[in-house]
């Protein structure tokens, strides 16, 4: 019988197509599916469109963060109390893998009814006001759709908070496990069990680094949108935050993939030192390593 697929495999192939779908409908489409009237930069799209797009965006990316969650939890579990990296039955594989979509779905499924999907004026359609900015101070006419986008974008940020409190009291677990491991390693574990429960650890922490470092821009940008009276990106006077977040928001799937392929380079960087950094690259995506890269070939160069 084949080999049992890991736990925290599953979840990492779950956030990965939960990843591409949300940088293909928000960063690849992004104002193909804006209406033609919002007069964003190659908008061609309908309030249909705009609709579809928010929808797939808010499902895709909210089922992002709660997967990393699930992930950050599973390491957690896995190595404070030294289990097996597998589910024990299919009510716990679903629980892990199963859960996480239905809550996304029936918050992705609110601002629907509510009308509130709309063009943020943030290259994609997502949860917003229409007009732009009619819910803020300054503006006198009424929303003619998004009326409530304000306290529906809160409650999905909350929860999304709540996603990343996990992240990161599993994240504090872990390193605190590894702290406390070290000081009794010589009694208690041995350097074989010691050394595994190590790599676990990092591997966890490295893939809560990669959400962090896709997610933390937009975070800082949606707490600065909601308790500054729902401004909009134009009247935010920081260039900066729309740069970092237009780069690090469509590449947790890049991070991931540097994460997930890290320990297959370390192996092979570990058993031959002399190799290439790129060779030992190549040999961890599976490829087949060019001449050019090999430690043979260029020894006969230098040679001749």
């Amino acid at each position: 019988r084949g080999e049992r697929i890991r736990l925290t495999h599953k979840i990492v192939f779950e956030l990965s197509l939960a990843n591409f779908w949300a940088s293909f409908f928000s960063p690849f489409l992004s104002t193909w599916m804006v209406p033609k009237e919002s007069g964003a930069y190659q908008a061609a799209g309908n309030t249909v469109s705009c609709t579809a797009q928010g929808l797939l965006d808010c499902f895709f990316y909210g089922l992002s963060a709660f997967m990393n969650a699930a992930l950050a939890l599973a390491y957690c579990i896995i190595v404070k109390r030294r289990r097996k990296d597998e589910a024990r039955s299919r009510r716990s594989l679903f629980i892990v893998l199963g859960l996480p979509p239905i809550i996304c779905f029936f918050l992705a499924i609110k601002p629907l009814f509510d009308q509130s999907y709309n063009y943020t004026n943030f290259h994609v359609c997502g949860i917003a006001e229409h007009p732009l900015g009619c819910l803020s101070e300054n503006y006198d006419d009424q929303c003619t759709r998004g009326s409530n986008a304000r306290e529906i974008k809160i409650a999905r940020f909350a929860c999304i908070c709540l996603a990343n409190i996990t992240i990161v009291v599993s994240v504090c677990v872990l390193i605190q496990h590894v702290v406390s491991t070290e000081r009794r390693m010589a009694s208690d574990a041995t350097g074989s069990s010691y050394g595994l429960s190590i790599k676990i650890t990092w591997q966890g922490i490295w893939y809560v680094a990669a959400f962090f470092f896709s997610w933390g821009p937009w975070y800082i940008w949606q707490w600065i949108r909601i308790t500054s009276g729902m401004k909009t990106i134009s009247s935010v006077d920081s260039p900066a935050l729309v740069y970092v977040i237009s780069i690090t928001y469509p590449l947790q799937g890049v991070a991931n993939a540097f994460v997930y392929f890290r320990p297959r380079y370390r192996k092979f960087r570990e058993r031959d030192n002399d190799e290439l950094r790129l060779a030992s690259a190549f040999r961890a995506l599976d490829i087949k390593v060019p001449k050019v890269l090999s430690v043979e070939w260029w020894r006969a160069l230098r040679s001749n």
